[in-house]
């Protein structure tokens, strides 16, 4: 029995479809190579250069505005006044007036040769008056004067509640500008206290005047 043959199975047949098939591609691979070759030639053949860059780049021209000085030219300083003379200070001699003191004393007593301390008595007498402090306003307008203090002598012989009663200057005009340093000096006063029978009391009322003079 004889074998039927399909042409597809032919070997012959089939090896002319992978040459055409084989050709086919090596055409399109070397049309391939041919193409590229041809555009590196060209790319070869080209003659770069470098482009051309100014050495400079070009600046705008800057418009500055008009700016006006800040600064205003002044005129220079007047010359400073001449200073105020100098105060010429002087010697200051303050005149405290002593009160006037009474002393009473009883005859002695026969027998014992002294006196009976039981009946002395005697008014205060002063033992410390220091000099008061001359005001500076005072001794700026060179003014002279003075001012009555009133006082209370105490049984030790301290002063308390002093005041001043009036102050008045050289020309009698009356003035305060004397009056606080006069009750400072008053208050440090020192007296021996005021005797009754022998016995130290109180003095009211006491006045006193305290000078101010400046010494020429």
């Amino acid at each position: 029995m004889d074998r039927a043959y399909s042409p597809l199975s032919n070997p012959l047949v089939f090896s002319l479809k992978q040459l055409v098939h084989i050709g086919r591609n090596l055409a399109f691979a070397g049309a391939a190579t041919l193409l590229l070759i041809f555009a590196m030639s060209r790319l070869i053949a080209t003659d770069y250069s470098e482009p051309k860059v100014d050495e400079f780049i070009p600046i705008k021209p800057i418009h500055l505005p008009d700016l006006k000085p800040t600064v205003e030219l002044s005129e220079p300083p007047e010359k400073p006044q001449d200073p105020p003379p100098q105060i010429v200070v002087r010697k200051i001699d303050p005149v405290v007036e002593p009160g006037k003191t009474t002393v009473v004393m009883s005859p002695p007593v026969p027998g014992d040769g002294g006196l009976d301390p039981a009946v002395v008595s005697r008014d205060p007498l002063p033992i410390i008056k220091p000099a008061p402090r001359y005001p500076s306003a005072a001794l700026r307008r060179g003014l002279e004067g003075y001012v009555v203090v009133e006082f209370t002598i105490t049984k030790n012989g301290s002063v308390r509640d002093v005041h001043a009663v009036a102050g008045y200057d050289s020309a009698g005009n009356p003035t305060e500008v004397f009056n606080r340093s006069a009750v400072a000096a008053a208050a440090r006063f020192k007296y021996q206290p005021q005797l009754e029978d022998g016995v130290p009391v109180e003095r009211h009322g006491v006045r006193n005047r305290i000078r101010y003079r400046m010494a020429d």
